[in-house]
């Protein structure tokens, strides 16, 4: 799977473009391992440092579906710029303060520059770009911010172990820096349709959106120490759930709506969407499996752990190039079918996996496969739309991968904490990593049974504008 000259001739004005990516891919690939570092370097513990990714992760997850239509409005490349200057600035303020307040705050506006930056990202691709030209060129973007995947645990493992957890923050500002000076040269794009008015953006869509998801993920994220029964649970599980189904009712009937009812009715994009959400629970789940493995069980330092993932991140990183590779030559639906699918069997070779070497190969293959459903959902979906509203369609699929993700996470860590006694066990993380392959499996007999009358089906199934 070589990428043509033509390819990377095309894509290479777009590295700027997929530097932003990087950027988020290997902060937050780098900081889980760096977190026992921090809480002994600030006198606190990593339970107290956790809304470090928590903070981060509900910015992001609430905020891409208004980010997207943000960057319809104004412009691709000018939501893109405010976006990766707003994740620099505050991984420089994260990276020089000592206030654990404060260093949370600066992650969570990391989290809004992250879902800045996300939709507009693909978008500016798409509408610069021919049909032709997009799944190598999104390809390679995905392959770059891959390779921030790849170098996320390493990075935060051998930092944290050596020169300090701060560079874990401040590596980003130098590339932040070059991905605006390269971004600002490219042309913009918007959605005319939309208008410039922020007057006429759907606020009240906006704040039920953001909330509704907002009060989910923080009732799930707090389930762990409250437990499922208390009113701090249920209560902002519920009023996020109403929220959420205000949204869904405003947005039926709204004159400019941020996600139109047109799309969740598209069947291509809802099955892209439900498969690539359910691979990356697959991810999420053998990653927090893998670590509590590495360093709880078998007392690796951060710098051994975060080597032993590079194998897995070699497989994250090259999803990215195979995807668009595959996608400019297969329909997508039945390349995710199979994707889902063979994460089944990689999950359950990591949960039988004993001897360390044994373990890192299934690290790899675990990457591979359940990898392939985040790098597939994005790009796929970009042809559901037309190009001008591409940014709605990526708005929705990352909001889904990233806020199903989360809940995920909070999933395994609960199942993994309930079987045996504490600290985790082996039977635990076992019995976690079988039943999302369980789940996998069944997802991916699904997806690939609900493709098979329409093979011969091209990716795009447009929706209407």
């Amino acid at each position: 799977m070589a990428l043509s000259t033509a390819t990377l001739r095309t894509a290479t004005p777009f590295l700027p473009v997929a530097a932003g990516l990087f950027c988020i891919q290997l902060d937050f690939f780098s900081l889980g391992l760096a977190l026992p570092t921090m809480a002994l370097d600030l006198g606190t513990t990593v339970t107290n440092l956790q809304w470090l990714l928590s903070g981060y992760m509900i910015a992001l997850g609430a905020l891409l579906i208004p980010a997207g239509r943000l960057g319809d409005m104004l412009g691709r490349r000018e939501v893109l710029v405010a976006g990766i200057a707003l994740f620099g600035l505050s991984s420089l303020v994260c990276g020089l303060v000592s206030s654990v307040p404060v260093l949370i705050g600066a992650r969570v506006a990391q989290g809004v520059g992250a879902a800045l930056i996300m939709p507009s990202s693909f978008a500016l691709v798409t509408n610069a770009t021919t049909p032709e030209q997009r799944p190598g060129v999104t390809g390679v973007m995905l392959g770059v911010s891959g390779v921030g995947t790849a170098l996320g645990p390493i990075v935060g493992g051998v930092l944290s172990s050596t020169v300090g957890w701060r560079w874990v923050f401040l590596v980003n500002v130098p590339v932040a820096l070059l991905a605006i000076w390269g971004v600002r040269r490219l042309a913009t794009s918007r959605d005319e349709e939309a208008g410039r008015d922020l007057r006429t953006l759907d606020w009240w869509g906006v704040v039920t959106v953001v909330g509704g998801l907002v009060a989910v993920s923080v009732a799930i994220d707090d389930v762990g120490v409250q437990g499922w029964t208390t009113p701090a649970t249920w209560g902002p599980l519920l009023g996020g759930l109403a929220l959420l189904v205000a949204f869904g009712v405003r947005e039926r009937h709204a004159p400019a709506a941020l996600v139109r009812p047109s799309l969740v009715r598209n069947r291509l994009f809802v099955v892209l969407c439900a498969a690539g959400t359910l691979a990356n629970v697959g991810t999420v789940t053998y990653i927090v499996a893998a670590t509590i493995d590495l360093q709880t069980l078998r007392g690796l330092s951060a710098a051994a752990a975060g080597l032993a993932f590079c194998v897995s991140s070699i497989g994250l990183a090259a999803c990215g190039p195979l995807s668009g590779w595959l996608t400019a030559r297969r329909p997508a639906g039945p390349i995710m079918a199979v994707s889902v699918l063979a994460g089944a069997p990689a999950l359950a070779l990591l949960a039988f996996a004993g001897p360390l070497p044994l373990f890192v190969l299934a690290l790899g293959v675990c990457g591979l496969t359940t990898g392939m459903g985040y790098g597939l959902a994005p790009l796929a979906v970009q042809n559901v739309l037309p190009p001008q509203r591409s940014a709605e369609a990526t708005g929705v699929v990352l909001t889904s991968l990233i806020c199903v993700g989360g809940i995920g996470i909070v999933a395994a860590t609960a199942i993994i904490e309930a079987v045996g006694p504490r600290p985790p066990t082996v039977a635990g993380l076992a019995l976690t990593l079988l039943a999302v392959a369980a789940l996998l499996l069944v997802a991916g007999a699904a997806t690939l049974v609900s493709q098979w009358p329409r093979r011969s089906a091209a990716t795009t199934d447009p929706v209407t504008a």
